[in-house]
């Protein structure tokens, strides 16, 4: 079976089966839209909350403002509906506490930002596993839209 690494700022679509898989999920955020009836899935691997004005060359994966509107456009381009699309998320932690504790983290911003694009495009969250102050791998499988989010030296778990 076919299993296919997205990489920061990468999106990647796969139909019928198959893995999508994420690594490094350290405050960047890993997020899956599936449709079940078309058996469509697309993973992206955000990196960042908002694309910044000198960096319009940058994969659209890389921010959520652009990973969001693009990753539904690769689960149409698919045959996916977007009213049946459901969203899961991962990562979005604070490695690094001790440098601006004061201050909101950069994986909690990414976390808030893909959230409320998720929300303005009307697909749901229905699974997540985020923040916190360890790295994460995410891997989604297409054919069940089952998603397993595994933590460095934690039980691996299904969102």
């Amino acid at each position: 079976m076919v299993e296919v690494f997205v990489n920061m700022g990468q999106i990647r679509a796969l139909k019928t089966e198959g893995f999508l898989t994420t690594v490094g999920l350290g405050s960047c955020v890993g997020v899956t839209m599936y449709d079940a009836q078309a058996k469509v899935g697309v993973m992206g691997h955000i990196f960042l909350p908002k694309q910044r004005p000198n960096d319009r060359d940058a994969l659209p994966g890389k921010y959520a403002d652009t990973a969001i509107p693009a990753m539904i456009q690769e689960a149409l381009k698919l045959g996916a509906v977007k009213h049946r699309l459901e969203a899961k998320m991962a990562g979005g932690a604070n490695l690094f506490s001790n440098l601006n504790p004061n201050s909101i983290s950069i994986g909690e911003q990414n976390v808030i930002a893909v959230r409320e694009h998720l929300q303005a495009a009307g697909v749901p969250i229905t699974g997540q596993a985020v923040q916190g102050s360890h790295g994460r791998k995410m891997r989604f499988s297409v054919a069940d839209g089952s998603v397993t989010v595994t933590a460095i030296g934690k039980t691996p778990v299904r969102i």
